[in-house]
């Protein structure tokens, strides 16, 4: 057990983190998540289920007014109208989250969809810089990130979804920041967040679709955990390890036990969560996705897209193919909840239908809005008719040695040769620039000019320069 509480060194860490002290590379990837996150929103846009959440927040928390800037509220993206900001990051967050194209932390927790929303809606309402903006990022990026590591899926086997329920602490840490809290008060912040945890994990079960707005949600509630603490509102500082905390709520005990991990021993040391604090940085690990499928099927996609690139593969030609991906992967959300069968026959993810989509296609669309429910078509009866085909020479084995994001695939051909390829887990932890470039394929789908999204990407690739967010929630929105 720590001798000093998880809850009091992290929001010692966050008080004290400073842009001076962040690595060139940590400031490139806080960019890049940003830079993610609003684009894909911004795609999502028009999505139905993001329409359903601006209309419920415009119903219940519309502050009136269209203004962009230091104030009252925040401005939804691409409508620019103002409301509160727990609102504000609420409908934004379900546009990051609706289509799977969010970024991802070890498969199970994404913490883009909070964090981002809620960062811009409290740097534009207190009138932050860029730099501010930033440094809470990257703060709130590492509490979530060292929370949520190596518990992950002990958290799910619980019945909890794990991104909402980490993800709340990670945001919570960035509000904090940004409303200028000492250490004393983000402690209580993050406290106050863990106590306000938890999303389950039936609707992911049976197919219910409320976990595109968990972390919106979790969102929500990590705003009014850092106003709290702003407003003399305390919580346990043992409110993550200690006996009735958060680790013995959503992982069965707070002792490091776990149920299951992608590899290694089941068992972990909280304290490990804040060691090398502003040295080990977890914000370098985000993966991006930029499919509209779950995470697991993000690498897998990528790799067999490189595999028809390299070896002009011709799906007539594949005798068989055998996917080794991490068992996890497999039996998602958990072992102990597997995915069901969707209405279409799939399983939960179409995992062969991704990989052979993408050996057929030789890639898959980015701009396909994800529906769980429906069947995918392909763009043609031939090649839906090959997928169909190649679907049932498609063997998924669940390895336990393997890392998550880290498939194995080995295509047999007709005439015998053996084609493989294989990904090792850190391939989708893109920089700024690479991001940006794969971003780009979005840009057909935006409600606004291709020249007007250049300008939105440049403005934040120099945020550190910019007084605050304003020109950045500006070019989201549409020209009037």
């Amino acid at each position: 057990m720590p001798q000093k509480p998880l809850a009091a060194q992290l929001g010692q860490f966050v008080a004290d983190l400073r842009f001076e002290t962040l690595p060139a590379a940590v400031v490139d990837k806080a960019k890049a998540l940003v830079n993610h996150a609003v684009t894909v929103a911004m795609a999502c846009h028009g999505a139905q289920r993001p329409k359903f959440a601006r209309q419920a927040v415009m119903q219940q928390e519309s502050l009136g007014k269209r203004e962009i800037g230091k104030g009252q509220g925040a401005t939804l993206w691409v409508t620019g109208d103002r409301a509160t900001r727990p609102g504000a990051a609420f409908a934004n967050g379900v546009a990051v989250a609706v289509n799977n194209q969010c970024d991802s932390y070890h498969m199970l927790t994404h913490p883009g969809v909070l964090i981002i929303p809620a960062g811009i809606a409290t740097a534009e309402g207190e009138g932050r810089s860029g730099k501010d903006f930033l440094t809470a990022v990257v703060a709130g990026y590492e509490v979530q990130c060292r929370c949520a590591r190596d518990f992950l899926p002990s958290t799910n086997a619980r019945g909890f979804r794990s991104s909402p329920t980490y993800g709340i602490l990670g945001c919570a840490a960035t509000v904090a920041k940004l409303l200028g809290l000492d250490a004393a008060q983000t402690t209580n912040a993050i406290a106050l967040a863990a106590s306000f945890a938890g999303s389950l994990i039936e609707g992911q079960r049976v197919g219910a679709m409320d976990a595109d707005f968990a972390e919106a949600q979790a969102a929500r509630n990590a705003l009014w955990a850092a106003t709290l603490a702003a407003n003399s509102f305390g919580g346990a500082a043992t409110a993550l390890e200690g006996d009735g905390g958060f680790y013995n709520a959503f992982t069965g005990n707070n002792r490091g036990d776990l149920a299951y991990t992608y590899t290694g021993p089941l068992k972990a040391d909280l304290g490990d969560i804040v060691a090398d604090l502003g040295k080990r940085w977890e914000v370098l690990d985000i993966k991006f996705k930029i499919y509209p499928t779950p995470g697991f099927n993000q690498p897998v996609v990528w790799l067999a897209h490189d595999m028809v690139e390299t070896h002009r593969l011709v799906p007539d030609a594949i005798e068989h193919v055998t996917l080794e991906m991490n068992y996890l992967e497999t039996l998602y959300p958990s072992p102990r909840f597997p995915r069901g069968l969707g209405k279409d026959g799939h399983p939960f993810g179409r995992t062969a239908y991704m990989l052979a989509s993408t050996l057929v296609r030789g890639d898959y669309p980015v701009l396909e809005f994800y529906d769980p429910h429906a069947e995918p078509v392909a763009e043609d009866a031939d090649k839906q008719a090959q997928i169909a085909t190649l679907i049932k020479r498609i063997e998924i084995i669940g390895a336990v040695e393997r890392h998550n994001f880290a498939p194995r695939i080995t295509c047999t051909l007709r005439d015998g040769r053996r084609i493989v390829g294989e990904y090792h887990g850190r391939e989708l932890m893109w920089d700024f620039a690479k991001d940006a470039r794969e971003l780009r394929r979005f840009i057909p789908g935006l409600p606004v000019p291709p020249s007007q999204y250049d300008r939105l990407v440049s403005a934040i690739s120099t945020l550190e320069s910019a007084t605050n967010v304003d020109e950045v929630v500006g070019l989201t929105l549409p020209a009037r």
